[in-house]
């Protein structure tokens, strides 16, 4: 059987959200989820779904994409997170893209909810990235905020797939946390020196670009919590550089 769409989802104990995100991809022919250690029904839900499940530690989102979409029959690749979910309109849409003779891979547009609100402005839009490509013309590349790389023309579907992330400050945090970790080892390894310039200047940055300049301010009380939440993720990449560094 020749599969011209495989979906790829990572996951890690993603039971609350995973179905909704499932039930909206399963027009594709395949479903592969790359699964790093759920110990709730994350895997129960994905056989449920009739996904191809594999098992691979984290190191980081890259490689754990590339690894999911090595592990796909399709002649496309379809990616989305388990807290996503794609409208009728987006399928239809990735129907016909699919037929395309003169790409090889698209940017979609996404909204995302966060702190049960849709973020128009904070910086979090507009949000649009590409993934949706042929196999063997991208990869995944960056250890965090990963993005992928084309080879060849990318062209831009019109309808977003929603983004459902934190519901709480609390998860938000939490998120965040598993964020800055990485981003400090990231940053370690390309030799960076600690600064306690930019530890004092890149947060009030942070909250200058989302509130002041990308209108977080139009966002309500979301943006400016936002806003001071990421400078605060600014200022704990630096903290977490400074511990491992002294």
């Amino acid at each position: 059987m020749n599969i011209r769409l495989s979906v790829t989802i990572i996951t890690l104990n993603e039971e609350e959200k995973l179905a909704k995100c499932l039930e909206s991809v399963k027009f594709a022919e395949e479903i592969v989820v790359v699964d790093c250690g759920s110990t709730d029904k994350t895997i129960e839900i994905s056989k449920r779904y009739g996904a191809k499940i594999y098992h691979r530690e984290f190191d980081n989102f890259a490689n754990q994409k590339n690894y999911a979409a090595s592990k796909a029959s399709g002649n496309w690749i379809f990616s989305i997170d388990a807290d996503e979910e794609v409208t009728v309109d987006l399928v239809n849409e990735i129907k016909l893209a699919l037929n395309s003779a003169e790409y090889v891979g698209y940017l979609i547009p996404r909204k995302n909810f966060i702190l049960g609100g849709e973020i128009k402005y904070t910086r979090w839009s507009p949000d649009t990235h590409i993934w949706l490509w042929q196999k063997d013309k991208g990869r995944w590349v960056r250890e965090v905020h990963e993005e992928v790389e084309i080879k060849g023309l990318v062209g831009r579907l019109k309808n977003a797939k929603l983004h459902y992330q934190d519901k709480t400050v609390a998860e938000f945090i939490k998120t965040n946390n598993k964020y800055s970790e990485l981003e400090a080892e990231k940053l370690i390894k390309t030799s960076i020196r600690f600064s306690y310039l930019s530890m004092f200047w890149e947060p009030i940055y942070e909250f200058v670009l989302r509130y002041i300049y990308k209108r977080g301010f139009l966002d309500g009380w979301r943006g400016f919590v936002l806003s001071y939440l990421m400078a605060i993720y600014k200022l704990t990449v630096w903290v977490k550089i400074w511990e491992r560094k002294k």
